[in-house]
């Protein structure tokens, strides 16, 4: 190899090398599959996350976790029983974090009822996905 291939080889390297440091935070997104505990069920697939708990029903974008394992991220939640109105679901705040294979998820929603809820839920665990209310 010429010494001018040699530095050319020695230049990229560095540059792919340098790309970020090992203490800059870094995020990553919530893990694709299906996350359940206690009878609820959250199934994340490359963009969306759709939950359900007892009768309720939510769905958000699929959140960017922070650094520090934690998430915030609006969409809508509803309780669905008996005829499902064709208005749009009211809005809901949903919050959490991600240690290991164990998600902790809040949901807030912008109305009164149903209250705030937070969830354990773990990754890759057997449960039940669908909304068992009609």
């Amino acid at each position: 190899m010429t010494a001018r291939r040699c530095l050319l080889f020695l230049a990229a390297f560095c540059l792919t090398a340098c790309n970020g440091t090992p203490t800059e935070p870094r995020t990553t997104t919530l893990a694709t599959g299906r996350w359940t505990g206690g009878g609820v069920c959250l199934t994340v697939t490359d963009t969306m996350c759709d939950l359900t708990a007892g009768c309720g029903h939510g769905q958000f974008p699929k959140p960017v976790i922070r650094s520090d394992g934690t998430f915030d991220v609006d969409g809508t939640f509803r309780i669905e029983v008996g005829p499902i109105s064709i208005n749009p679901p009211p809005p809901a705040h949903f919050s959490g974090s991600v240690v290991g294979s164990t998600l902790t998820l809040k949901v807030v929603p912008s109305t009164a009822t149903p209250p705030d809820a937070t969830y354990s839920l773990q990754l890759g665990a057997p449960g039940f996905c669908g909304v068992p209310c009609v």
